[in-house]
């Protein structure tokens, strides 16, 4: 095949450029040699593509990028509109006006230009293409499959604009994370319907046959009889400790904000209220952007679509909901999917964004341009992104040509979407919660890596496209890549599953239409864990007042002071082995399959909320305590200080640590609160002479993350 291809690319028709023409490095599809050659395509064959324009400026936009991260310099946390990003960073009228006179030159048909996302979508043939860019154009698996074997040339004046061409192959494709396993497993027969989902019994070890759900009002928490129990939102918020944040009232809400999903299939409304009545939570504005202009409908990908809405507004359930829907009918250049990322960062609404796809046979260009430079973008407008890490272990996502989708590979690799330095890229985990009587989860249990081969396991390993970031220097292996995931979360759709709502129609094939109700069933994949990541972050940004920009930064920077004090489970078990890929073992510290591990989220909220800059000023009340005439030998009567957050100030309060000394006590009941504006907290400072007459005095220090910080007490007691 080999020798064919190599035959075929010798006698192409396309001519060279001038000598002096630039190719695209890494712009045509990986491994041609999966696939089964069948010669060169048919010149006369339609194409829809799409070029993309370089951004400007690159060595000040890498700048800006570190600066708004570095506390000390005076661009820390200085988001960039997207308009702003435009002026400085963005292709010029110019460079876009150059582009499209030379494709119109070379014979194509533009059919859409956008400056903001850099992209221009034309069309053209085999024949055209192969001409205009040096490029020959095969085929595969009898002509339906087709693929450019060299990178495509352009002049060098376009290639000082232009960085890729997208389209000209179809080898290539996106899947959504979420592991379907549990639609067959959860099936039974129906005469009726020829599959209907084994009904749910809620809170009981004795459920009655399962033909019922069972209302309760205790805890919004399942038992599946003959199965076990699966995970509702309040375990996870117990198992995770996020309750005592939600009952400060750290739900997601304040600060004008939304967490932005995205996805390729619309949603029946009916399973999302259901979620939402069973599980007792409030009702979630949504607000649905057609990036492409109209709806595809709903489609297989319902399933991620209803998941990541339920579970992102599970973990933060004051937070609105935006959902950023491609159409691949309407997109100019067919890709949905990537339009919604580029739609959900050009809109700039979301301070958190979610994707729990992948992409996979794409030329690494893809990777490293055109969405490398949308999470640049995303960086430094103070945007923060989570990437579902895949759910094929260590095995890398290729595309299958047999079925035109993404299946495992038998060697190692990465989701590289996932990989960007840019974005956060989360893991699955699996692990035996306790339970009650009711079947609610009681506390948190350890977690392993998330491997339930053949249905998933949690994505981990080396970028093969992208270098280590300067935040993963210290940490992890020193192998100079990209190293992912950063940091996992509940996956495994069994070891507990977490339950959605979902359309009767999707089971058991997972093929959705949005007809014939709601019904309630567990799932799991990556693109559970991601969401409910998404949420967390969305909790910090209420209680810092801002958004937090590209979120590895400041997690690997509190990670390096230790995993415990930063609110991270260490994940030392397990392994993201995928058939016949050797993967990487979970161990102390970073590892390659569970990253930083998981969330304690009432430790890692205020301690990732506490390296960022809190409110510029608090009050202490009162300012000096006096115990006089306190019997040598015996303790005082407890006095009061009083930390008060001021009101209307957007930013949580964050206590590090109260410090005395001397014969005087303090109480601890204060370090790690977090308190929200016009809140306050309390302790108590006792005095306990070792002597008669005035003790030294002391000076009592409360440290936080307010801009007064350190606040102090005078301190002062004398015994008889």
């Amino acid at each position: 095949m080999l020798a064919a291809m190599a035959l075929a690319l010798a006698g192409a028709v396309a001519p060279a450029l001038a000598q002096s023409a630039i190719r695209l490095s890494g712009n045509h599809p990986p491994r041609l040699d999966r696939y089964a050659y069948a010669g060169l395509a048919d010149t006369a064959r339609p194409l829809t593509m799409a070029m993309t324009l370089k951004l400007r400026n690159r060595g000040a936009l890498d700048q800006l990028l570190a600066e708004q991260q570095d506390p000390s310099s005076p661009n820390y946390h200085r988001w960039l509109t997207p308009n702003q990003f435009a002026a400085q960073f963005g292709p010029t009228a110019a460079d876009l006006q150059t582009a499209e006179d030379w494709l119109a030159a070379q014979g194509f048909t533009i059919t859409a230009a956008n400056l903001a996302r850099r992209t221009i979508a034309f069309t053209g043939t085999v024949g055209q293409a192969s001409q205009a860019f040096n490029v020959s154009i095969l085929k595969f698996l009898g002509g339906d499959l087709y693929g450019n074997a060299d990178d495509p040339e352009l002049p060098p004046r376009i290639a000082a604009v232009a960085e890729s061409i997208q389209g000209l192959d179809n080898l290539h494709g996106e899947s959504p994370m979420m592991n379907q396993s549990a639609l067959r497993r959860f099936a039974v027969p129906s005469d009726k319907s020829g599959a209907k989902p084994m009904q749910l019994a809620e809170n009981t070890d004795d459920a009655p046959p399962p033909v019922t759900i069972l209302s309760s009002q205790q805890a919004p928490d399942y038992f599946v009889k003959g199965l076990g129990n699966f995970v509702g939102p309040a375990d996870f918020q117990v198992f995770y400790n996020e309750t005592p944040l939600l009952k400060l009232g750290l739900k997601g809400s304040g600060t004008a904000g939304c967490i932005g999903i995205v996805g390729t299939s619309d949603y029946a409304a009916g399973p999302i209220a259901a979620f939402n009545r069973r599980f007792r939570l409030p009702g979630q504005p949504i607000k649905k952007i057609l990036v492409d202009g109209s709806s595809p409908g709903i489609t297989d990908a319902e399933v991620e679509t209803l998941l990541d809405l339920e579970w992102a507004h599970a973990a933060a359930p004051g937070s609105p909901l935006r959902y950023y829907l491609g159409n691949a009918n309407t997109s100019p250049d067919g890709n949905d999917l990537y339009d919604a990322i580029a739609g959900a960062v050009s809109d700039d609404a979301c301070p958190v964004i979610n994707i729990s796809y992948n992409f996979c046979g794409y030329s690494n260009s893809f990777y490293s341009s055109n969405l490398h430079g949308i999470f640049q973008q995303a960086a430094l407008q103070g945007q923060t992104v989570f990437v579902a890490a895949d759910d094929y272990g260590a095995a890398a996502t290729v595309f299958n040509a047999q079925i035109s989708s993404c299946t495992a590979g038998n060697e190692r690799g990465v989701s590289e979407m996932a990989a960007d330095p840019n974005v956060t890229a989360v893991g699955g985990t699996e692990f035996f919660p306790p339970y009650n009587a009711r079947g609610a989860v009681t506390n948190y249990s350890p977690e392993q890596v998330w491997n339930n081969y053949p249905n998933g396991a949690g994505g981990g390993g080396q970028s093969g496209i992208f270098p280590k970031p300067a935040y993963q220097d210290d940490g992890t292996p020193a192998d100079g890549t990209r190293d992912l995931p950063d940091v996992s979360l509940i996956a495994s759709e069994f070891d507990p599953g977490a339950l959605v709502f979902l359309d009767k129609s999707c089971i058991p094939s997972g093929a959705c239409d949005g007809k014939g109700g709601s019904t309630l069933i567990p799932v799991g994949g990556t693109s559970l864990s991601s969401p409910a990541w998404a949420g967390i972050a969305r909790i910090i940004v209420q209680a810092t007042g801002e958004r937090l920009g590209a979120f590895n930064p400041t997690l690997y920077k509190l990670a390096a002071t230790g995993q415990s004090a930063a609110g991270l489970h260490d994940i030392t078990s397990g392994n993201n082995s995928y058939g016949v890929v050797v993967g990487f073992d979970a161990g102390p510290g970073y590892d390659l399959a569970s990253g930083w591990g998981t969330a304690n989220a009432g430790v890692f909220v205020p301690a990732y909320a506490s390296q960022l800059p809190g409110p510029p000023t608090v009050t202490v009340r009162p300012s000096a305590l006096a115990f006089n005439n306190v019997v040598v030998g015996r303790t005082s009567l407890p006095k009061l200080v009083t930390i008060t957050n001021p009101p209307r100030q957007p930013t949580w309060l964050v206590i590090g640590s109260v410090t005395g000394g001397g014969d005087f006590s303090v109480a601890q009941n204060c370090v790690g609160a977090i308190i929200k504006p016009g809140g306050s907290c309390r302790f108590a400072v006792r005095y306990a002479p070792s002597a008669p007459g005035p003790s030294a005095p002391v000076t009592l220090q409360i440290a936080d993350d307010a801009g007064t910080s350190p606040q102090t007490v005078a301190l002062t007691g004398s015994g008889r």
